[in-house]
């Protein structure tokens, strides 16, 4: 063996079927239990929102607005907003695959995509077919990360369909949280979730021909989550005061 060099291994070409076939097994059951899990789950939370006048907020044409949340926060979403005709821009990986047909079991429609590298034909394709009676739903910091990152494909929406953006926000008393890139966060069953929504924001299509205005516009939105969240988190601890 040469120094600095590890000696190659030949790979099994039955086990990388068989990871195939698992992978695909396991998006099979994500599918078919995780909306079933959700909903229970979902049942059993004690929800409270701040900020529904502005969950029903319309743009002057009478869109509603498109909502940005973290990652994270793709359960707790899910459940809480479940049955509210929302369309959502889901990753085009295989992660994504399972998301997708979680939630469009939950009556959700979604659009495969992303809102950075390689999503911007499922903008271009989600600002075409929009129906202004459903709010769309974007992770800005999906679906690899960074992590609380706002990726240009949000503004990019946000000012090509004149839409309104809400930042929303989420915590819950007691939760399961992953070891992924995002620490996507469970709400345990029975526990307070607090749901938050932040004033409307506007993005006019300026912002996109002035790179140093598209960054503080990407900024402001990344800044308006956290508030979200940090005031999600408030509510929970007044509560239990």
């Amino acid at each position: 063996m040469v120094d600095g060099w590890l000696p190659l291994r030949a790979v099994d070409p039955t086990r990388t079927k068989k990871s195939k076939r698992t992978k695909r097994v396991l998006a099979w059951l994500a599918g078919a239990l995780g909306p079933w899990l959700l909903r229970a789950l979902g049942r059993s939370w004690r929800i409270r929102r701040e900020g529904l006048e502005h969950f029903a907020q319309r743009s002057d044409t009478g869109q509603r607005p498109i909502y940005v949340m973290w990652h994270q926060n793709v359960p707790a979403g899910s459940a809480v907003h479940r049955g509210e005709q929302l369309e959502v821009l889901v990753s085009s990986h295989r992660d994504g695959e399972i998301i997708a047909r979680s939630i469009e079991s939950m009556g959700y429609r979604t659009v495969r995509g992303s809102t950075s590298r390689g999503g911007a034909r499922a903008l271009r394709e989600m600002v075409r077919r929009a129906d202004p009676a459903w709010g769309l739903v974007l992770t800005p910091d999906g679906p690899r990360g960074p992590r609380h990152s706002v990726a240009p494909g949000a503004i990019y929406l946000a000012a090509l369909s004149q839409r309104p953006v809400i930042a929303t926000g989420f915590a819950s008393r007691r939760r399961w949280a992953l070891g992924s890139w995002d620490r996507m966060e469970f709400p345990k069953p029975f526990t307070r979730v607090q749901c938050c929504y932040s004033a409307p924001m506007q993005f006019d299509r300026e912002v996109l021909r002035d790179e140093q205005a598209l960054e503080r516009a990407q900024a402001a939105l990344a800044e308006a989550i956290e508030t979200m969240q940090a005031r999600a988190a408030e509510l929970l601890e007044q509560e239990g005061k």
